[in-house]
């Protein structure tokens, strides 16, 4: 941009000279003068409908040069800024309140800011009242220093706001609720996971019954079957519901629930059953997703019951519940074929006749999860992998009978898949990962953890093909060496997830590599175990990677015997203690 802005500033200038000289009196010719002032001036009276559209037939880097030409050009040229997303990790230690003052500056007609994770508190807030009164959506979520006090001050200074999230701020109350929605009339999704809420706040939401289609109660512990029936009778606008964790509400609860409701989530409540799951289907013929993950109660029944009634279904999660088998599964797959997300985690009775019942009745499913479902095969896996070629993602984890037979497979005939997962599954050698890369060039995430098999040319090959990359492990493949893995961060620019954990041949070389291609880079693994004789961290390679990976969030050190203390503090302070260090 400044090469650009170089070259726009000289073009510029060249122009005035040109109409000095033609005017024939250098900068004082009244030609020549008015050209030049004339030129910010024509564009300072077209309004920004039409100066969008003449940009729009310029190469970004163009619209980049006349940027910096001048200050009107500036104003002309430069888009006004509507989203904004600042973490305590962007911060680098710089106040947020001196942060968000600046940006206000900056960017005066911003509409959505995000804070999720930043650590604001009530001196923040209030600076974040003053200064964006353009606001229509603001999250801040995970800032668990903030009170009802400072969500009131939010609702008095903000009424205007569509979206607002406050997931995590545990010490906002039924009464902070009732005096944000005094003022904010206008809510249409609204946040409260883990907050301090309970059925006396959810009576504050019928001002906005009207408005609100959007609603997180995850982890309100205090919330009951009453309260949640209360909540349906005074919001008939509501579509999405999410009551993670809830542990004293039942299905029973919703059965009176508008059939607008298409989004549910009630993983996590220990007292819903399969009957409380079919008043919901009966209720909400309509409903595209529902999550029913851990609780405990729902088997092949509550599938059956969706089957039935909810044809649109499009994601399903009943993982690590009762008893899902073949039979409930096969009942799902015949009665929704929409379905595109399956959530079968932890349930061992489910084998290839559920695959096959997928592959025959779901031809749109884009993710399966099938972590620890042991009795699935090769076999079962290629068969979906043919007849569902817009599968995106799978997870195949410690599904020992699954390995590199399903992995080719899924090369054949799944081209667009982003993300698989195959750790302690079954064998996975070279010449499947080949294939894999080969086939899907758009993954994103690859979990080849405890494949032992694998070698350098598998690396290569993913290095080659799968430039997006931006989740790789293989721990526990003690086969790889510094050549393989730097090839691939090299070529990988976008990873920010790695997991060497007790990859033992790998040395400083790779951490160096690493530093000099990953600065997108938040989770890094280099453990080891007791007696691995783990080389890859030491002081000085770790220093350079925290230098270079502004980013990084994790890091694994652990039984790496080459790192001292000294070096641990001041990788901290380099990062401004936004790491978290396991030793």
């Amino acid at each position: 941009a400044r090469a650009r802005a170089g070259g726009a500033n000289c073009r510029a200038c060249s122009f005035r000279q040109g109409v000095q000289q033609r005017g024939g009196g250098g900068g004082s010719s009244s030609l020549g003068g008015k050209m030049e002032a004339d030129i910010p001036a024509g564009f300072s009276r077209l309004d920004v409908d039409t100066l969008a559209h003449v940009a729009s037939f310029l190469p970004c880097s163009e619209v980049l040069g006349l940027d910096c030409v001048c200050r009107e050009w500036a104003c002309a040229f430069r888009p006004p800024r509507l989203s904004l997303h600042i973490t305590r990790v962007s911060l680098r230690g710089t106040p947020l309140s001196s942060a968000l003052r600046a940006f206000a500056r900056r960017f005066p007609a911003l509409s959505t800011l995000s804070l999720r994770g930043s650590d604001a508190c009530g001196r923040d807030v209030g600076v974040l009242c003053t200064s964006f009164r353009s606001l229509i959506s603001l999250d801040l979520s995970g800032c668990d220093a903030l009170q009802d006090a400072h969500v009131a001050a939010i609702g008095a200074a903000l009424p205007q706001l569509q979206m607002l999230s406050l997931s995590g701020c545990r010490d906002v109350s039924d009464a902070g609720l009732a005096a944000l929605l005094a003022h904010c009339r206008s809510l249409s999704s609204l946040l409260l996971g883990w907050c301090d809420i309970s059925d006396f706040g959810l009576l504050s939401l019928s001002s906005i019954s009207t408005s609100l289609t959007s609603l997180d109660l995850s982890g309100c512990a205090m919330l009951t079957d009453r309260g949640v029936a209360a909540l349906m009778r005074r919001c008939p606008r509501l579509a999405s519901l999410q009551l993670e964790g809830c542990r004293e509400v039942s299905g029973w609860a919703l059965a009176t629930v508008t059939p607008r409701l298409r989004e549910l989530t009630l993983s996590g409540a220990t007292l819903v059953t399969d009957a409380g799951v079919g008043a919901v289907a009966r209720a909400c013929t309509g409903l595209r997703q529902i999550a029913l993950r851990q609780c405990r109660s729902i088997s092949d029944a509550a599938l059956a019951t969706l089957a039935a009634h909810c044809a649109s279904l499009t994601a399903l999660d009943v993982a690590r519940c009762g008893v899902v088998t073949d039979r409930g599964v096969s009942k799902l797959a015949a009665g929704c074929s929409q379905l595109a997300s399956l959530q079968l985690e932890g349930h061992a009775d489910v084998t290839d006749a559920s695959l096959h019942a997928l592959a025959a009745g779901c031809p749109k499913l884009s993710l399966l999860n099938l972590w620890v479902c042991s009795n699935v095969t090769d076999a079962g896996v290629a068969a979906l992998a043919q007849a569902c070629p817009n599968l995106t993602s799978l997870d195949v984890r410690l599904c020992s009978k699954v390995g590199a037979v399903a992995v080719s497979a899924l090369a054949a005939h799944c081209p667009s898949l982003t993300a698989l997962y195959t750790e302690r599954a079954g064998p996975v050698d070279d010449e499947a990962v080949v294939r894999l890369a080969a086939g899907c060039p758009r993954l994103a995430l690859l979990d080849l953890g405890m494949q032992d098999n694998l070698t350098d040319a598998a690396l290569l090959a993913v290095a080659e093909r799968c430039s997006q990359l931006r989740s790789l492990s293989v721990a526990y493949c003690k086969q790889l060496t510094d050549a393989g893995v730097s090839t691939l961060v090299t070529a990988c620019p976008q990873l920010s997830t790695l997991d060497l954990n007790n990859c033992t041949l790998l040395t400083q070389t790779t951490l160096e590599a690493i530093a000099a291609h990953c600065p997108r880079l938040q989770s890094l693994d280099l453990g080891g175990q007791p007696g691995s004789g783990q080389r890859l961290a030491t002081d000085a390679g770790l220093l350079e990677l925290a230098a270079a990976c502004h980013g990084l969030r994790s890091l694994n050190i652990r039984y790496c015997s080459d790192v001292s203390a000294e070096a641990v503090e001041r990788i901290k302070d380099l990062l401004c203690a936004n790491v978290q260090v396991r030793q």
